[in-house]
């Protein structure tokens, strides 16, 4: 009568030491893809943050598949933070690798669907997300700042986008010219494949 349970009880166990042992090899992917950039040029320092921002949301893409969750990314000129939706309402993701990452002396210029993202700019599509929502005008102020501007979704999919990193001229002065026209480009599909090129268009991550 009670090897069924047991049984039932066993596999969730190994389910959940599987889940742990994923989200920890993710986390030592995301050191190792980083760290493989050495250096602290402005261009080393562009290319790190692009290739960052790529192992992130690889790491955001599978925590949506195996949670059944919906992330997001939430963009400022220079910096982001990673979301997830909880109970119909947005929110800084829990992961700590998906906290707010601040760029220094980068700026970030975002795509999104073909659409150039501006700061002052709305969220994209998002917000049909809510249609069936009770309307909570406090909650809804305060949810504001974690509305994203493009969606990692459970189904494995993503919002397709082009995010461009380069040296930000407002901050770093008397650049030489190799530093300022170096860019990076953190390019994804629907189906969630990333891709990582520089201003040479090498391919350097995928």
């Amino acid at each position: 009568m009670n090897r069924a349970p047991i049984s039932a009880t066993r596999q969730q166990g190994f389910t959940l030491i599987e889940v742990l042992i994923v989200v920890l090899i993710m986390g030592l992917a995301t050191s190792f893809v980083v760290m493989s950039v050495s250096g602290n040029s402005h261009k080393e320092q562009v290319k790190r943050a692009a290739l960052k921002m790529a192992a992130l949301s690889n790491i955001a893409l599978d925590q949506a598949v195996l949670s059944g969750r919906d992330y997001g990314v939430v963009f400022a000129r220079d910096k982001y933070h990673f979301v997830e939706l909880v109970e119909q309402r947005w929110q800084p993701a829990q992961d700590e690798l998906l906290q707010e990452q601040e760029l220094q002396d980068i700026f970030l210029e975002a795509e999104v669907e073909g659409f150039r993202w501006l700061p002052d700019q709305e969220d994209f599509s998002s917000s049909a997300l809510f249609t069936e929502r009770e309307v909570d005008q406090e909650q809804d102020e305060k949810e504001k700042p974690h509305i994203p501007q493009l969606l990692i979704l459970s189904s494995g999919e993503m919002t397709p986008f082009r995010l461009t990193f380069a040296v930000d001229p407002e901050k770093v002065f008397n650049l030489e010219t190799s530093d300022a026209e170096y860019f990076a480009v953190v390019k994804a599909n629907t189906l969630g494949l990333l891709t990582v090129l520089d201003s040479n268009d090498e391919e350097s991550y995928e």
